[in-house]
């Protein structure tokens, strides 16, 4: 917009509830829009048309709003929630029940607060619901840490999914304004607005008065004083030995984490309760207006120059690939040296060719709402280098598995590998077909595929398979140290080792059940450790009797 039109439409524009006011708000974005009509007639904004007025952004205002008794009971029912998690997350042997109470009962919480919103939960939002629960209960059937820390990255995206989802928060259908609808509502709406529910909390109920600042006044300082006592009373008992005498008894550990898991779940319970307190404001949109895009011969060409040191590249290793599809080792290889050379290198490539595609297709300027040819044939390109990378790198990783066996991260990978094969294929797709939908397929099936694992013993499954293979004579060998290295799923199957007729696999079994000591915390209880429990107690039993 030049000078001219600047000019013309911030003279032009008056507040909201003006009688000329040139600007139209939206409820709840609180952006505004330039209307041609109210310009004079001759000047360069009325000239340039309804169509191609640029959007003026202004930063709403909203009037501050106390947390009234459903708010308070909203926060109450949060901190609960997150002190649980926290406390079983920070201070419990491992990721089970504590966590799973924890994470379950913050979905419901929010549900029942976002009642009486317009809206409901339709299609792809219900099943992110379906998934956020059964992710959250299936700590309590899984033993493996690796799967867990990953659904815990995976569940928060859910559950602002389903928010996104429950109040028809999406600012757009394209794949870049779903992504920044997610970033914007996962960290702006909750990190962001962190000042409006800590002020809505500790303004709550009445209007200002003598009486209600010096509650804060007093509330703050006694929060401040919890810190400098953990400090000074542990000095103070050892420095007196009737003091000692009066306090010592008392498990200031057990009072200490308490005190942290309180601090840092409260911080936790801050950040949804800001994020739910705070939705009816929506997110802001990505942006308004028109756009015009990147100019479709610039991405053409950066595309171009990508694909053609594909090409150089395919044609370089054609006979490599060939001899990965055929299982067939190349010259001078080992099976290990060649499945490992360049596999990571390979998922990398493909996941830096996805964003090279989103990013493409988000910001090139279409004509008449379609994508160019070049681009187009370029992206496509992309996707089918791509699965050329990732059906490799699979085949690779089958012949691995086949000559040396089942670890838990060959497993994570394969499944990976056909997670990213089908999120590309349907990148492709959304090529020809607008309405693929590949950011809820990638989401619903990645979360599918966690759940599903995390459901499966993997553990469990690598010690039986790698035990069978050895036993039908598949794997020449039986690698001990794989095994001793998984998780409490082994355990069965390391207790069956203890009675092999290969003295060397029954004394590393047995040195490896004497190492392990399982201890029973209730927050971090799962079915996965209740049977290693099981059996490894059943099997310390037999050996005394033995004895």
């Amino acid at each position: 917009m030049d000078e001219q039109l600047k000019n013309e439409v911030s003279q032009s524009t008056k507040p909201e509830g003006s009688e000329r006011s040139t600007l139209d708000q939206t409820a709840q974005t609180g952006y505004y829009y330039a209307n041609p009509d109210a310009f004079p007639k001759g000047s360069a904004a009325a000239a340039k048309g309804v169509a191609s007025v640029p959007v003026l952004r202004a930063a709403p205002v909203y009037p501050k709003r106390r947390a009234a008794g459903r708010d308070l009971i909203l926060a109450l029912l949060l901190l609960a929630a997150c002190f649980l998690l926290w406390d079983s997350l920070r201070w419990a042997n491992g990721l089970g029940l504590g966590e799973a109470l924890g994470l379950t009962a913050l979905l419901p919480i929010a549900m029942w607060y976002l009642g009486d919103r317009p809206g409901k939960l339709h299609g792809y939002g219900a099943l992110c619901a379906v998934l956020y629960l059964i992710g959250a209960l299936s700590l309590i059937f899984s033993g493996d840490a690796v799967l867990k820390a990953l659904l815990l990255l995976a569940l928060p995206l859910l559950f602002v999914i389903v928010i996104l989802e429950r109040l028809a928060l999406r600012t757009g259908n394209g794949l870049l304004n779903r992504l920044h609808d997610c970033f914007y509502t996962a960290f702006v709406m909750s990190f962001g607005r962190l000042k409006v529910g800590a002020w809505a909390l500790t303004h709550c109920g009445a209007e200002d008065t003598l009486r209600s600042k010096q509650t804060r006044a007093i509330g703050l300082g006694l929060l401040c004083a919890v810190p400098a006592l953990f400090i000074l009373l542990p000095l103070l008992i050892s420095s007196d030995a009737a003091f000692e005498g009066m306090l010592g008894s008392l498990d200031w550990s057990a009072a200490g984490r308490g005190a942290l898991a309180l601090l840092y779940g409260g911080f936790g319970a801050l950040l949804v309760f800001t994020l739910l307190f705070s939705s009816d404001r929506g997110p802001r949109p990505l942006e308004n207006g028109t756009r015009r895009g990147l100019e479709p011969l610039g991405v053409a060409a950066f595309l171009g120059a990508v694909s053609a040191a594909y090409v150089l590249y395919l044609a370089a290793q054609f006979a490599y690939f060939t001899d990965a599809f055929r299982g067939l080792l190349p010259k001078d290889f080992t099976v290990a040296e060649y499945a490992r050379r360049g596999f990571f290198e390979m998922c990398g490539i493909v996941a830096i060719n996805l964003g090279l595609i989103v990013i493409s297709l988000g910001l090139c300027r279409k004509e008449g709402g379609r994508v160019p040819k070049a681009v187009k044939s370029l992206s496509l390109f992309l996707c089918f280098f791509s699965l050329l990378l990732v059906a490799t790198a699979l085949s690779k990783m089958l012949l691995y598995m086949g000559s040396f066996g089942l670890t838990r991260l060959r497993v994570l990978t394969s499944v990976f590998m056909v997670w990213l094969a089908v999120v590309v294929a349907a990148v492709g797709l959304r090529l020809f077909v607008k309405r693929t939908p590949v950011l809820k397929l990638a989401v619903t099936l990645g979360a599918a595929a966690l759940i599903a694992l995390s459901l499966a013993n993997v553990d469990g499954i690598v010690a039986r398979y790698n035990v069978g293979a050895w036993r039908t004579g598949r794997l020449d060998g039986l690698d001990m140290s794989t095994i001793c290295e998984l998780g409490d799923g082994a355990v069965p199957t390391l207790v069956e080792l203890t009675l092999d007729g290969d003295p060397a696999v029954a004394s590393k079994a047995r040195q490896e059940l004497n190492r392990r000591k399982l201890t029973e915390d209730l927050r971090s209880w799962n079915l996965v450790e209740q049977q290693a429990l099981d059996a490894l107690t059943e099997y310390r039993q037999n050996s005394d009797v033995r004895r």
